[in-house]
């Protein structure tokens, strides 16, 4: 049984155009004054770095406001309403799964704790999947990477994700990296050399792969 560990933006689905919009009507719903201000740059960047987990000193008062004022509360209610599923992403993963195979979202959780699984089910993604893994930073990513294969010591692991500089860290031959081609991403050229790296531009290039991978276990 092969193993589909899924990241989940930038991967399944397009959320970078849902940011911008969520940020923005958030914080004309919640802080309207600022909007014809100069404080305007200052609120969205500040909002934008603490979504990301880049949030600087420098905004630090910003944040306290945005938070007593309901905006970021009110970016979390917006946001999934705007993320769109990449073609073919869900059709790929029931796909898989009606081929019995282990299908697992492994992502990064959002600064919001249980952010992740909040846009997951109100997208109605959370129920595509097997089996949901959230990860905070790259040790902790390796860590339950690791749990992964010692649950499932011999079966191959196929790994799906727009952020390729994940894929560094892992030296497990027994896993076929994957990389969801994104305009907002840059290769790692050192991936290219090895023999367990693949960059695809179509999520349905998966099934393909899926089907290789059936063909050499038969074989």
């Amino acid at each position: 049984m092969a193993v589909y560990l899924f990241d989940f933006d930038g991967t399944l689905v397009d959320s970078t155009g849902a940011v911008e919009k969520a940020l923005r009507i958030a914080i004309e719903k919640t802080v309207p004054a600022v909007i014809e201000s100069d404080l305007y740059e200052d609120y969205y960047k500040a909002l934008a770095l603490f979504i990301k987990g880049r949030l600087t000193y420098q905004y630090l008062g910003v944040i306290h406001e945005l938070v007593a004022q309901g905006t970021i509360h009110e970016y979390y209610k917006l946001m999934p309403r705007y993320i769109k599923d990449f073609p073919h992403s869900r059709n790929v993963v029931r796909t898989l799964r009606k081929r019995g195979r282990y299908v697992i979202s492994f992502s990064g959780e959002h600064t919001y704790p249980g952010g992740k699984v909040i846009f997951m089910k109100r997208t109605n993604w959370y129920d595509e999947f097997d089996e949901v893994i959230t990860f905070r930073g790259t040790k902790d990513m390796l860590k339950k990477f690791e749990n992964l294969r010692e649950l499932y010591p011999d079966e191959p692991f196929v790994w799906v994700d727009d952020s390729p500089s994940r894929f560094t860290y892992i030296l497990d031959e027994n896993t076929l990296l994957v990389q969801k081609a994104s305009p907002y991403k840059s290769d790692v050229a050192l991936l290219f050399e090895r023999q367990n790296f693949l960059k695809i531009k179509s999520l349905r290039e998966i099934l393909e792969i899926d089907d290789g991978l059936s063909a050499c276990t038969e074989g």
